[in-house]
């Protein structure tokens, strides 16, 4: 039987935004597995070993290190990691002692270089079904299992909740370049619209009204969670999608940002391919695919007239709680 007696975190030193969700699920999963969360391990800081790392890394892609550096096997278990991009070099995270998550994946040139640097892993936990096809397809040796993205279930939407819906629109994060395109188009055929969306000032980023100007920075976790609620109508787009496919080497992850706009009792209107991973999601049902203007300005015209859906989206995310995942991890314990 495997034994998971840890969750290792990258909290201690990184504090970016985008990380902040990360540490959200470890929280989540730690407390309800009942076991402790961990410092990823730091790794030596002397300055001939970063000379060394460096030029492993580019002119061996860690290869040096994956032949000198002895595979640890810990006697107490198995930790879970959160991956955000797999390493085409030898670290902690690819010890034998490490179930990875994979979140990110956009290196597909480096596949021979990944398959060997994680072979180590007993499994790999795959957020992404395309991903997931795309290593079996490569025949890599590990137990591959899909791990699907969530929503961290403090943000667990009741149907009958009430939010205070200022904006018509939120634009949040990166801007999809149709879909933007579109609301541009639209706003000089409703001038009376209001969106809020991010704007760069002195290297500083911020929302922007196109009705009032800069209303804030909305920086922290706390603060991006009212934005959100704060707009009947909000955007997405998978981040392969358009302009992002270059960016993800062509795979379409459906992100947690979809689940958290659906959670703040949003409209959505998105932009994603047809593919076995849009498909898991059964996006269509909850959020149609928008594929021209026409369509785009019948849903936004609709979606400003009509009640927020707030009870629907409520049923949809009851199966895509952080919650879930305790499932898979159990059988993953079980079957050892």
């Amino acid at each position: 039987m495997t034994e998971l007696h840890s969750i290792l975190t990258d909290r201690h030193y990184q504090s970016w935004p985008s990380w902040q969700i990360v540490y959200e699920w470890e929280d989540e999963l730690s407390f309800l597995l009942h076991i402790p969360l961990r410092n990823t391990p730091s790794l030596p800081s002397n300055l001939v070993y970063s000379t060394f790392k460096r030029f492993d890394n580019r002119f061996f892609k860690g290869y040096m290190e994956y032949i000198t550096r002895p595979r640890k096997k810990s006697e107490s278990g198995l930790s879970l990691y959160f991956e955000m991009h797999m390493k085409p070099y030898r670290c902690f995270s690819n010890e034998a002692s490490i179930i990875p998550v994979l979140i990110d994946f956009w290196l597909p040139d480096n596949i021979k270089v990944l398959k060997k640097m994680y072979a180590h892993c007993p499994y790999l936990l795959v957020t992404n079904l395309e991903v997931l096809h795309f290593l079996k397809e490569h025949q890599f040796r590990n137990k591959l299992v899909h791990f699907p993205m969530t929503l961290p279930s403090r943000y667990q939407l009741n149907g009958d909740e009430v939010f205070d819906k200022k904006y018509d629109i939120v634009v949040a994060g990166r801007k999809n370049s149709i879909l933007w395109d579109y609301l541009l188009r639209y706003e000089k055929q409703h001038p009376d619209i209001e969106y809020l969306h991010q704007v760069e000032q002195n290297g500083e980023l911020f929302y922007r009204s196109n009705q009032t100007g800069i209303v804030g920075k909305f920086q922290s976790r706390e603060e991006y969670i009212e934005l959100i609620r704060s707009a009947k109508v909000a955007f997405y787009a998978t981040p392969g999608m358009d302009e992002g496919a270059a960016r993800t080497a062509g795979f379409n992850p459906v992100t947690p940002r979809f689940f958290e706009l659906l959670g703040a009792g949003c409209h959505v209107l998105a932009r994603y391919p047809d593919t076995v991973e849009t498909r898991f999601y059964t996006m269509k049902e909850i959020s149609p695919a928008i594929m021209s203007y026409e369509q785009f300005e019948e849903a936004l015209t609709d979606s400003l007239r009509s009640e927020v859906p707030v009870a629907k989206n409520a049923v949809y995310l009851k199966s895509h709680y952080t919650y879930t995942l305790v499932d898979i991890l159990n059988q993953i314990i079980n079957k050892g």
